[in-house]
């Protein structure tokens, strides 16, 4: 019989090696560091060269055609929903399944309505217990959602962005190739409804053993990867190509340490200006902010400086937390945090959280929360 040191220690590394956590971090772009991030007008930047651009208010309308550097992670995008977000017909989970695990999620407004990417977890017979696919669900209302529509099998940890043409693009990891161990893949939607996807392409090949949370920042410049490396040692690493399909080069990992270790499931963006990374803590699993240090985002290795991080305090409810046990190795709070400025200009933080992890090859059957905020500090939960 394990001691509940050695259970603790045993799952959290099998569930490093197999797994990506999904966390928010928030970044800036050639501003002063600091948090909490300020609000103004607007929910979104335009920055060029290091330097921040006066941003339209309300969601961005530009679908197709060249997407400002900075924007390229709108969550809302064309036509906002006409009554915004109706947060009292909301209840936590905000979606869930009774046969299928989901985590790793990204939330989009985009084609007239909301569209949830995440790892749908499916139960089945063989050693891992467990298969995992990058699916899609859609909503009209957050509330009432499809059954998902899978996108790429044998796949996790999708993120979703636009590039500078305007084009969806979702990258994730793919476990199919276990010669070399996990890589990274993406496809671009046809279309705004985001029901289509081209074939999967190979993205930075090559670059490490094992890849996995992939996530892009088109600076203007280039575009910039980020990933989680390594397999009994594992680590953040930046990467930078002049193009999405062109060749990637690592440049280095950035100076983050959470907890005495690194993070991951990422997500760039802007927040008035400022370049912020959302991401998870690779222990306990908890979800943080950063803000990108001084420097030209236009020069790759500026990309490797980042602030100290702030922890995202989500409230606990009944589908989270057990009231005797340990985060991240008995129960999920608020794992795989995804980052949505709403049509309001309102933050909304999605996240995956299940109440034990023993179900699907002990990942748990996780489902997806949602919190709002005005300032990245303070956190409301609807009720279950």
């Amino acid at each position: 019989m394990f001691s509940p040191i050695v259970v603790w220690v045993s799952r959290w590394a099998h569930r490093r090696v197999l797994v990506p956590v999904l966390v928010l971090l928030g970044v800036t772009v050639g501003a002063p560091l600091g948090f909490p991030l300020a609000r103004g007008s607007s929910p979104f930047s335009a920055v060029a060269a290091g330097a921040a651009t006066p941003a339209a208010s309300g969601a961005t309308d530009q679908v197709r055609g060249t997407v400002p550097v900075g924007q390229d992670h709108a969550c809302v995008v064309g036509r906002p929903p006409e009554r915004g977000v109706d947060w009292a017909a909301l209840h936590n989970p905000v979606l869930s399944y009774p046969d299928q695990g989901v985590k790793d999620q990204a939330l989009q407004w985009s084609g007239g309505a909301w569209h949830m990417l995440f790892s749908e977890m499916v139960a089945t017979k063989g050693r891992a217990a467990v298969q995992f696919n990058v699916a899609v669900a859609t909503s009209a209302n957050l509330v009432r959602w499809t059954a998902p529509h899978v996108i790429a099998k044998d796949a996790a940890s999708p993120d979703i962005v636009r590039d500078p043409a305007g084009r969806f693009v979702v990258t994730y990891q793919s476990e199919r190739s276990q010669s070399v161990g996990n890589q990274l893949e993406y496809r671009v939607a046809q279309g705004d409804s985001l029901a289509h996807w081209s074939a999967a392409r190979p993205l930075a090949a090559g670059l490490a053993p094992r890849m996995i949370d992939p996530a892009l920042a088109f600076t203007g410049h280039g575009v910039i990867l980020g990933f989680k490396a390594g397999t009994s040692s594992q680590h953040f690493e930046i990467a930078w190509a002049p193009a999405l399909g062109g060749t990637f080069h690592l440049v280095g990992q950035p100076d983050i340490t959470v907890f005495g270790d690194t993070v991951e499931n990422y997500e760039f963006l802007t927040v008035n200006g400022r370049w912020t990374l959302v991401a998870t803590s690779n222990t306990l699993d908890e979800p943080f902010v950063f803000t990108l240090g001084p420097g030209n985002p236009a020069s790759a290795s500026t990309w490797l400086t980042w602030s100290a991080g702030r922890e995202l305090m989500v409230p606990d409810q009944p589908f989270d937390t057990v009231a005797k046990g340990v985060n991240s190795v008995t129960y999920e709070h608020a794992n795989s945090a995804f980052l949505c400025v709403g049509p309001g200009g309102e933050d909304y933080l999605t996240y995956a959280a299940s109440s034990e992890l023993t179900a699907f090859g002990g990942w748990g059957h996780a489902r997806i929360g949602i919190a709002r905020s005005s300032d990245l500090v303070t956190w409301q939960v609807p009720q279950e």
